[in-house]
């Protein structure tokens, strides 16, 4: 059985890990922060890994995140963002 399914990483920045998992053509951007405070995520840093998406969705709230605009991830949590 063949896969098709791409990983790409973005270099670790402040503490923030990334990088986005791409299977039958959806995609999936993990975002860690491992330090213990909030830090904003420039929407410059992370459109390498979006490409043209505009919007994505939180896949544990379902909430729409705009993918246009800088991210503010929580102290050491995690965010999956589909689109």
């Amino acid at each position: 059985m063949a896969e098709n399914k791409t990983v790409k990483y973005h270099i670790p920045h402040r503490g923030i890990y990334m990088y986005s998992h791409v299977y039958e053509g959806k995609t999936e951007m993990i975002v860690l922060n491992s330090t213990g405070s909030e830090q904003i995520l420039d929407s410059e840093c992370y459109t390498v890994l979006t490409k043209d998406s505009k919007e994505g969705r939180d896949v544990s709230s379902g909430k729409k995140i705009d993918l246009t605009k800088n991210l503010v991830i929580s102290p050491r949590k995690s965010l999956i963002i589909e689109f």
